[in-house]
């Protein structure tokens, strides 16, 4: 192997690539080896799943760290997940055989035993977490000098799963918190296979600075091998039943352009011909089929929206294959609420090489190796484009396979409470347009614009906690001016600090040292504190003693009643609530629990695309006749409604108007109505104002157009206004500064006031002339 590159690396990385067998580098390889040793800048290295991006990164690292060995941690590898971390342990591990570059690890899973020995002799490369790094400040700060003194990389793997949470803006604050203890800057590398805005990433990376981050881009274009199948779930009147996809696109055709408005077509259908009867079963047995007729040869990933609908999937694979009497059965689950150990085993199949089908959250979304995956799945549309790309992204990783996935999407089938909404069938639309978005290379940006004070709560506490007590100068200087938090004013900081003592977590000493009550030590002390993200409550469900895993208390059904956990269906036998402990049995029978997906944010752009595949008359190819047929009624529905044209359906005593914004500008334009004394609701894609003729809803419009309420206002009408952790901390008046400007988009919302606006009064205008 001969190229400029690999020749600047240390003889023992040299060895090391030779005995991986590898022929030639990656281009981004030879190009981070070339950024790391002969350059100064942060990084941020952006190439498919599986490209070579954790080598880019390490072989130069490893190899300077080789040359000049320190006694402290000299690189830190941040994770998101403590499977990737365990995953990348055993691969740097081997890379650094030959050269004596310590590799340790440090998270939740990892031993006493081996934290003691890391930290008694620290030294080349620490894998960690954000919530294990903020132990460290929490338990060990008096030794954070010592064990991080020479550090000079810092690898974010994964970065896009960082950037606009709050995790992200915990890790930034850790860091810069870091730097300040140790006395240096390391260097910033991201890595990331799903960045739609490498701007953002910079500014992640380095806010104050961006233009300091270079950026590697992966070469070539993965062939991508994408398909949606469409279903119809039962009909809510009549549950023995549901529509058969040619029959509803016969009826769309047939229908007028007021029955469509009224939404109320398909109250008395009774043909027959024009339903699937009881017996066939739902549209879960019609998904769990074609799963089984193509999954079985292969290892594939199903991932899902909601843990217990991919739990109530796997419940149903189970019984055809018993059914069926399969040889073996190749279903298994994999998510943060199972044990720790039924996830090993499961990781364990993957990796053995035998066929196996794995129905997972986001546990299995990152890049943790699990071999060759032929196919993924996909029940439901995910929330963003993002999450989508990076779940294609885990199947197709050998050379020159493509990427493939199957995306299942399920929409109600019509009945007697069907909106002009439901009959658009807005799931498989938005399954449309997120496919569209991707393949045309478009991800949603970041946004690194929110004030995030919840997690400037949880620092504060942290600070308070790791020191014993600071003055209120220097928790702004650490947190604020030198910090994660810089949007935040220095009076906005001293509002905070005030809420703080008034809900006595925090207290000042005659000295002006801030330090925390007695109540701030209790929350401190929890371990459940490590997180600044909101973790809801969870009880351990055990079956003979063995831990099964773990459901969020508002899943836990009564005695004697079924819940489905790990794919299996199990019979509650007992409840401890004290002990947060839930007693099964195994259960063949009986009444399953049914889950639908939580609703999740969508980007406005998403929406705008939705609008724009019900206006187009393509067919795409990905699409299958199921599908097809549906995505044509959906388009008869929205061109007859008048909602692509017009925007809006006046009823007898209420005004239906699609706006087509996402989450926050729907939530926004609700606000609106309840600050003018308006009764409005929301779905997806429209809100609907109740007892509303169109000159009152005009005043409406030119409210909104002409800015009568600002962000402030609308914030203080939010009856929700805690979302995150330490929000409750926090007084209503900053609560609802923070919302105004982290949930709300007032220009966006204005902007579609005043385009119905005009559409209204150009529609006045003519009825006149008529």
């Amino acid at each position: 192997m001969s190229s400029a590159a690999f020749s600047l690396l240390h003889p023992g990385v040299q060895e090391a690539v030779f005995k991986r067998g590898w022929k030639e580098l990656h281009s981004i390889q030879a190009q981070g080896i070339q950024a790391i040793l002969r350059g100064s800048d942060h990084l941020l290295v952006c190439a498919h799943t599986a490209g070579g991006k954790t080598e880019a990164a390490f072989l130069p690292i490893i190899s300077r760290l080789a040359e000049n060995p320190r006694p402290s941690v000299q690189a830190l590898y941040v994770g998101p997940l403590v499977a990737l971390i365990n995953d990348q342990f055993e691969r740097l591990e081997t890379l650094c055989a030959d050269v004596e570059v310590p590799v340790h690890r440090w998270h939740g899973s990892a031993s006493t035993t081996e934290k003691r020995r890391f930290r008694d002799s620290p030294g080349g490369i620490l894998l960690i977490t954000p919530e294990s790094l903020e132990s460290n400040f929490l338990n060990f700060s008096n030794q954070l000098r010592r064990i991080y003194a020479d550090l000079d990389f810092v690898v974010i793997d994964e970065l896009h799963s960082f950037l606009s949470n709050v995790r992200g803006v915990h890790l930034r604050s850790l860091l810069a918190r870091l730097s300040a203890a140790v006395g240096r800057k390391p260097r910033l590398i991201g890595l990331s296979a799903t960045l739609g805005d490498p701007k953002g990433a910079r500014a992640f990376l380095a806010p104050d600075c961006p233009d300091t981050v270079s950026i590697i881009e992966g070469k070539g274009d993965q062939a991508v091998k994408f398909g949606i199948k469409a279903f119809l779930s039962r009909d809510q009147d009549d549950t023995a039943n549901r529509w058969n996809p040619s029959a509803v696109l016969a009826m769309t055709a047939s229908l007028t352009k007021q029955q469509v408005q009224q939404a109320k077509p398909l109250l008395k259908l009774h043909d027959s011909e024009g339903v699937i009867a009881a017996a066939a079963g739902d549209e879960l047995d019609d998904i769990a089929s074609d799963i089984l007729s193509t999954c079985v040869q292969h290892t594939n990933l199903v991932f899902g929206n909601a843990k217990q609908g991919l739990e109530v999937l796997a419940d149903r694979l189970h019984t055809r294959v018993s059914e069926l009497r399969l040889p073996r059965d190749p279903f298994h689950v994999h998510h943060g609420s199972l044990s720790k150990e039924v996830r090993k085993d499961t990781e364990a199949v993957l990796k053995s090489g035998l066929p196996a089908t794995v129905l997972c959250s986001s546990t299995l979304e990152m890049g943790i190796d699990i071999g060759s995956v032929r196919r993924v799945a996909q029940l439901d549309p995910p929330w963003s484009v993002a999450s989508m790309r990076q779940r294609l992204g885990r199947s197709g990783r050998r050379e020159g396979e493509p990427a493939r996935m199957c995306l299942y999407s399920r929409d109600e089938s019509p009945h007697s409470a069907s909106s002009l909404t439901d009959l658009m069938f807005p799931s498989l639309v938005r399954a449309v347009a997120l496919t569209r978005l991707m393949l045309a290379k478009w991800l949603e940006p970041h946004d690194g614009d929110r004030l995030h004070l919840s997690t400037l709560v949880h620092q504060i506490l942290s600070c308070l906690r790791e020191t014993g007590g600071m003055r209120a100068t220097a928790l702004l200087t650490v947190l604020v001016k030198d910090g994660a938090f810089g949007l935040v004013t220095e009076t906005m900081f001293r509002r905070v600090l005030h809420s703080l003592g008034e809900c006595e977590l925090i207290e000042q000493m005659p000295t002006g040292e801030l330090i925390l009550t007695p109540q701030g030590e209790r929350i401190t002390s929890d371990r459940d504190f490590y997180a600044a993200f909101m973790s809801t409550e969870e009880f351990i469900v055990r079956h003979e003693g063995k831990e099964i895993g773990k459901l969020q208390s508002t899943l836990i059904p009564p005695i004697g009643e079924n819940l489905i956990l790990g794919g299996r269906r199990w019979c509650v036998s007992d409840i401890n609530a004290t002990a947060k402990t839930v007693f099964v049995t195994p259960a063949k029978g009986g009444k399953s629990p049914i889950f639908r997906s939580a609703g999740g944010e969508i980007h406005d752009r998403v929406i705008e695309e939705m609008r724009a595949v019900l206006a187009d008359s393509d067919e795409p190819a990905y699409l299958d006749s199921a599908a097809q047929m549906l995505l044509k009624a959906a388009r008869t529905i929205a061109l007859r409604s008048g909602v692509l044209a017009v925007g809006y359906v006046a009823h007898e005593e209420s005004i239906q108007w699609f706006p087509w914004l996402g989450t926050r500008g729907l939530r926004t334009l609700a606000l609106h109505a309840r600050c003018d004394g308006i009764s409005a609701e929301t779905d997806l894609l429209s809100i609907t104002y109740k007892k509303t003729n169109l000159d009152r809803w005009r005043g409406h419009l030119e409210s909104i157009r002409g800015g009568r309420h600002n962000a402030l206002d609308l914030a203080q009408h939010m009856t929700v206004k805690i979302f995150e952790k330490f929000d409750a901390a926090l007084e209503v008046d900053i609560l609802d500064e923070a919302n105004a400007r982290d949930r709300l988009n007032l220009p966006l919302a204005s902007a579609r006031a005043a385009e119905a606006l005009t559409v209204l009064n150009d529609h006045a205008g003519k009825n006149r002339s008529l």
